[in-house]
């Protein structure tokens, strides 16, 4: 199985965890270098998905799937994704996510929004 259809998998999988059946939600992508948990080291991409619409949502997995990609050549590993849903937040991740360290995203997303 190549690269792409790994990270595309991979992306999928972490998808599946927050989608909704309708509506549009902002999602966040989270990049971490490798080997580092450090939350101010974290890199979020925000996008708008529709989830009532399966172009939105291809539009969504395809660029992820290149920015995983391009991402990683840099040493960045994707962490998780997190949905925006009515003021409150849905992550989703392989890893282990402490409270501390999604708290410390959220504060994150909280400024990026505010600029």
């Amino acid at each position: 199985m190549s690269i792409r259809h790994q990270t595309r998998l991979h992306i999928e999988e972490l998808f599946s965890k927050i989608r909704q059946e309708s509506g549009e939600y902002a999602v966040y992508n989270l990049y971490l270098p490798k080997d580092c948990e450090d939350p101010e080291e974290i890199n979020i991409v925000d996008m708008q998905v529709n989830f009532s619409d399966e172009e939105s949502i291809k539009k969504y997995l395809d660029r992820t799937t290149r920015e995983t990609l391009e991402a990683e050549v840099k040493g960045l590993k994707l962490v998780g994704i997190v949905l925006e849903k009515e003021g409150s937040y849905i992550f989703s991740s392989k890893e282990d996510l402490s409270d501390s360290f999604k708290k410390s995203v959220i504060e994150k997303i909280e400024s990026i929004k505010e600029e």
